[in-house]
C-alpha cells in the first residue's frame, strides 16, 4: 500500500486539512474568533452589524466547516472596539487580486518576508509596512 498513488493522495489530503485545523487553532487562541453578535456588542449600537462590515469588506469574515462565519478578534482597537481601518484597506487589495477572506486571515497571520519575518497582524499599526506587504504579496495573481 505504501506505494499506492491514491493511498498517498489520501495521507496528503488528511496532512493537509490537519494542518489547516491546527493553523485555525492556533489564531483562534491568539486572537479569539467571534459571532457575529459579540463582533456587534464590541462595535456598539452605532456601527452597522457585523454582516454588513464585513460584506463591505471592513472586517473578515471566515465560514467554518459547519457553515458559522466567524471574525477574527485582531481586527479590532482594543481600546475602541472598532474595525481597524488597515483591515479595509488590505482587503481590498485581497479582493482585486482575488483573495478570499480565509486566505487573508492566513496571510494576517503568516511570517512575512516583505516585513522581516514579522506577521502582518503584528504590523496594524505601521501601515507603510503593513501595505507594502500587502502590495508586493496581495497584487500578485497566479
Amino acid at each position: 500500500m505504501e506505494g499506492n498513488p491514491a493511498m498517498r493522495d489520501l495521507r496528503t489530503g488528511e496532512i493537509s486539512r490537519r494542518v489547516a485545523r491546527g493553523r485555525w487553532a492556533s489564531i483562534a487562541s491568539e486572537f479569539g474568533m467571534l459571532t457575529g453578535s459579540e463582533v456587534d456588542q464590541l462595535v456598539g449600537p452605532g456601527s452597522p452589524p457585523a454582516g454588513c462590515l464585513a460584506a463591505k469588506r471592513q472586517i473578515l469574515g471566515v465560514v467554518t466547516r459547519a457553515g458559522r462565519v466567524l471574525y477574527p478578534g485582531f481586527q479590532f482597537d482594543p481600546v475602541t472596539g472598532q474595525a481597524r481601518p488597515m483591515i479595509a484597506r488590505v482587503a481590498a487589495i485581497g479582493l482585486a487580486g482575488g483573495w478570499k477572506d480565509r486566505h487573508l486571515l492566513q496571510w494576517f497571520c503568516s511570517p512575512n518576508g516583505y516585513l522581516g519575518g514579522d506577521r502582518p497582524v503584528d504590523v496594524l499599526d505601521d501601515p507603510d509596512r503593513l501595505l507594502y506587504a500587502a502590495h508586493s504579496d496581495l497584487d500578485l495573481v497566479w
